[in-house]
């Protein structure tokens, strides 16, 4: 039987870190926000898993735009971005960056250095 991550590891642009913060994410301005939580993240983007199936159903479509950002003191995060891939059943999404401001890119390139 085929891993299907095994094929996604091989594809990747960039390595990816581990780790688990919060985040809230939105399609608009004029949504509310929805928590979830980043399970891994890279130069190019972060996998994310949605707190509650019912509000990530309506959120995680490929090719949405979303906006995120993060609220803890130790990863902080702003930016915009696109849905490349959704596993509704795990209730995940993968997300490539847009476009991040200018303190969360100093940010991430120093916090992805540590590694």
């Amino acid at each position: 039987m085929e891993n299907l991550h095994d094929g996604l590891t091989e594809r990747r642009e960039y390595p990816r870190i581990n780790l688990e913060t919060k985040v809230s994410i939105r399609t608009s301005d004029l949504e509310p926000f929805m928590m979830a939580w980043i399970q891994n993240i890279s130069k190019g983007g972060f996998k994310v898993k949605g707190d509650n199936s019912l509000n990530t159903k309506d959120i995680f479509f490929t090719g949405n735009e979303i906006f995120f950002e993060t609220y803890e003191d130790f990863f902080q995060l702003k930016g915009k971005g696109a849905i490349v891939w959704t596993s509704p059943r795990d209730n995940e999404a993968g997300i490539k960056f847009d476009d991040l401001d200018q303190r969360s890119r100093k940010f991430l390139e120093d916090f992805l250095g540590m590694f």
